[in-house]
């Protein structure tokens, strides 16, 4: 008989061996900035889910380039593929490493002018997905840096993703190098500058032809320009229009400023915005955002299916200066399927001619109590209010919601989100998920979590809506039917009376209720 072959981890292939270093080493936007699902089910950190730090992923891809010489050839690419640099020393040593790696190359191929290859070595540049720069502080060797900087961009022949954080002015022709040297099939890119003065000229990227020559751009992310002076240059800049074919992934402030540059430019594959309250400065005057929101909104708001409002960062808990109601109209986001959004937002509120609209009496009066309720929040309603249905929104996601802001008899904002939700039904017609992003009942140390969480699904189930946790689970109460048991002559006693006393006693059985938890399939 012939001896069948070895079978152990040595036998499985290279490309296995990859994806499970990959999942050993996975740490969020390493590879990729594109936003994640929202509503992709969220699990309890434990010591087999938890997430990896950047420092952890680095000492485990470390680690494995050290175990023999396969697992080096392997895991190198792991390596180079996500790489930081701040410092000024931290650069030139990276710098410093592409080049030795091509001379290595050059010397094993014979290099340009010799026996091999004829081709530029690109060392292990080649491996570059991800290049994250951090300029934070103003060093004396400030010349070095840049030159540094640009040089391993330049070596980074097959880059998908530019990060970059400033946090000093850009010098001059910086940018000019670097679209020189990035590749043209970039494809990603994440600009971060704070404190930007548009009349010194200190914010090129908008006001200069940069981005129209990476027309492989699918994801552009703006959202941390702070613009200080963004209500006095609304009239003195002019933005060129550019066109800019597969950006689908778009991440603003709430700027008046950044929403003016990006109703300039021309985008037809644009279906997911976010609006990041955050990066945008305090002082911003409201009226000017909502009015270049309705401009962004008619030229491109038909395109949108994703919209997610991000908060501002202060304790303050107060809502952010775009209506959620915005994106509610029919006329502005017809083709809305997805809306995500903070607890502390302003809730959604119908007009009188919207109120009329509902045929049922009992309906209309529940609507119209909830909806006085809104108006005399403390925040007030999200405006425009809502005059006809939309059609289309399928799923709602509320962020910051946690089982204190649930009590039904502690009213707070979260709870004036969810009686929207179920009051307002008939303007949104097709919604079929509202879901708690972030809050697990299951992890919850309060007892009555659950509880709790079973009175507001059942009250969005009778309006047909599934209320979920942040796990995409459905928690619902059910009794146990009592199990009907054969009927058995009971053994009878008779007493000197003559009485019959039944010996089996007459104490029923206590009825069960235990929690049925339903996972619907992944959207």
């Amino acid at each position: 008989m012939r001896a069948r072959g070895r079978r152990d981890h040595t036998s499985l292939p290279p490309e296995l061996w990859l994806e499970i270093f990959r999942y050993a080493t996975h740490v969020p936007r390493a590879r990729t900035i594109a936003p994640p699902d929202a509503f992709a089910p969220e699990r309890p950190a434990d010591y087999a889910w938890g997430m990896n730090s950047p420092i952890q992923s680095m000492r485990t891809k470390c680690a494995l380039v050290r175990v023999c010489r396969a697992w080096r050839a392997l895991a190198t690419e792991l390596l180079y593929e996500h790489v930081v640099v701040g410092s000024t020393r931290r650069v030139q040593l990276f710098c410093r490493t592409l080049v030795e790696s091509r001379e290595v190359e050059r010397k094993d191929t014979g290099g340009p002018g010799g026996v091999g290859v004829a081709e530029t070595p690109l060392g292990h540049g080649r491996w570059v997905r991800h290049l994250e720069v951090h300029r934070w502080t103003r060093a004396s060797h400030l010349s070095d840096y840049w030159q540094y900087m640009v040089r391993t961009v330049s070596m980074c022949r097959r880059l998908r993703v530019f990060s970059c954080v400033w946090q000093t002015p850009l010098p001059q022709g910086l940018l000019a190098a670097l679209e020189q040297y990035l590749p043209s099939t970039l494809q990603e890119l994440y600009w971060q500058q704070n404190s930007v003065l548009i009349a010194a000229k200190e914010l090129p990227i908008l006001t200069t032809s940069f981005l129209s020559k990476f027309s492989s751009l699918r994801v552009l992310d703006l959202r941390k320009i702070c613009v200080l002076d963004a209500e006095r240059s609304l009239q003195d800049v002019k933005f060129a229009s550019l066109t800019l074919p597969h950006v689908a992934y778009l991440a603003l402030p709430t700027c008046p400023l950044m929403l003016k540059f990006a109703t300039a430019q021309e985008m037809p594959a644009l279906h997911y915005l976010i609006l990041d309250a955050a990066g945008a400065p305090r002082t911003v005057w409201v009226h000017w955002v909502s009015k270049e929101l309705s401009s962004f909104l008619e030229r491109h708001g038909s395109k949108l299916t994703t919209v997610e409002l991000l908060p501002a960062a202060t304790p303050s808990f107060r809502p952010g200066p775009v209506g959620i109601s915005a994106f509610l109209s029919p006329a502005t986001c017809p083709n809305l399927d997805t809306l995500v959004f903070d607890c502390r937002e302003r809730a959604i509120a119908p007009s009188t001619a919207a109120l009329s609209q509902i045929n049922d009496r009992d309906a209309r009066d529940a609507a119209a109590r909830i909806a006085a309720a809104a108006l005399t929040s403390s925040t007030g309603p999200a405006t425009p209010l809502l005059e006809v249905a939309h059609p289309r929104l399928r799923r709602v996601g509320i962020r910051g919601t946690g089982v204190s802001r649930l009590y039904p008899n502690k009213p707070t904002q979260t709870q004036t989100h969810l009686n929207a939700l179920t009051g307002f039904r008939g303007l949104l017609p097709a919604l079929e998920v509202v879901r708690t992003l972030g809050f697990l009942v299951g992890t919850s140390t309060d007892p009555f979590a659950p509880d709790i969480f079973v009175w507001w699904t059942e009250r969005f189930e009778r309006v047909g809506v599934d209320l979920q946790d942040g796990e995409g689970v459905v928690w619902l109460l059910e009794e146990e039917p009592e199990k009907k048991r054969p009927e058995k002559k009971r053994p009878e006693k008779t007493s000197e009376k003559g009485a019959q006393v039944d010996v089996a006693g007459s104490k029923k059985a206590s009825m069960k209720v235990e929690v049925v938890i339903t996972v619907p399939a992944q959207v």
